[in-house]
């Protein structure tokens, strides 16, 4: 299986690579310098927590439909008791996870860009990389023991939704130290496992040439990058089959999915460009009027077009790393 890079820590490290310095280098860059209005918690609250005290210059600013985030938790504001600053919200409001939140932690009041919209974003991002069209992907290496018995193998140790099959060896058994490849073979798939317990998975590899019994045969399969993982979420720590993390509620020991280190600044680039765009849309509402800068001074379309040179630089990044995984992992051998 493919190996994780695990950096821990809620604050940043230095490293800039993990789930929390992603999102706060997407915020400072969405925001362009601009400051948003916040309070703080009093004392630590709980996930189950729906009432808690306030404190802050802009405890002012709070009324009844106020959207309050938390780290990555969103909370509508039900009741506010000016007097005693308690505040009764609901919790994981827009999706968002409930979580634990430690005293003194800053609750910003109706953000323009959330961290937890943020995080969706990241995310998101992720799953465009790996597409074909893009040519990115994440690699790892299955082993198999070869049975001259056998002319087929089950994939189970392979992600679901892995893509494909990059290359096949086997090994020869000692003292030689060399691994020739098998290059007859094909990749099954059914839509769910079969009855038949020859392939649990129903994912199997078909090879059509010899390796050495007993010995192992080294699958390296490209698969979707992992999406990013919050490990102190409480529900769960362990990603699903299909690669799929379980929702997150905070920044500590995120694991990075195993990009390349020249990748880390795709997913960040490509929420700048999802979070930006559907601003033109709010703005073009008939109900309401929420963007109190008049036609002339930003002209419609400004917001979408504004990220054209973010998309541009995007797709030249993605082109880089594209031809990087290709110089390094290619199908075509010589021997």
């Amino acid at each position: 299986m493919a190996t994780l890079i695990t950096v821990g820590g809620s604050s940043s490290t230095g490293t800039g690579n993990t789930f929390g310095d992603l999102i706060e280098k997407v915020y400072r860059r969405v925001m362009g310098g601009q400051r948003e209005r916040y309070v703080q918690l009093v004392t630590a609250i709980g996930s189950n927590d729906t009432s808690f005290t306030l404190t802050g210059q802009q405890t002012s600013g709070i009324a009844p439909g106020t959207v309050l985030a938390i780290d990555l938790e969103l909370m509508l504001v039900t009741s506010w008791n000016s007097s005693t600053s308690v505040a009764v919200v609901e919790r994981g409001y827009w999706g968002s996870v409930p979580s634990n939140h430690v005293a003194l932690t800053n609750a910003l009041l109706n953000p323009r860009y959330s961290r937890y919209d943020i995080g969706v974003a990241i995310n998101d991002d992720l799953r465009s990389l790996s597409s074909p069209t893009n040519g990115l992907f994440r690699v790892g290496v299955a082993e198999l023991t070869y049975n001259p018995v056998f002319q087929g193998y089950d994939l189970g140790d392979l992600p679901d939704n892995f893509i494909d099959i990059l290359e096949v060896r086997y090994r020869i058994a000692p003292p030689f130290r060399t691994f020739p490849a098998i290059k007859k073979w094909k990749v099954i798939r059914w839509t769910q496992a079969l009855t038949d317990p020859v392939f649990p998975s129903g994912r199997a590899l078909i090879i059509y040439e010899a390796g050495w019994p007993g010995l192992p045969i080294y699958v390296t399969y490209s698969a979707p990058f992992i999406r990013f993982v919050d490990t102190a979420d409480s529900m769960t720590n362990t990603p699903t089959v299909n690669d799929e993390a379980p929702p997150y509620n905070g920044y500590a020991h995120a694991t990075v999915s195993n990009l390349t280190p020249t990748m880390i600044d795709l997913p960040a680039l490509g929420a700048e460009i999802d979070l930006t765009q559907p601003r033109e849309i709010s703005r073009n509402f008939m109900e309401a009027q929420p963007d109190p800068r008049k036609a002339q001074e930003v002209t419609p379309g400004a917001i979408a077009n504004s990220v054209a040179a973010l998309v541009n630089r995007r797709m030249q990044r993605i082109s880089e790393e594209a031809d990087r995984l290709q110089r390094q992992y290619t199908k075509v051998r010589s021997w």
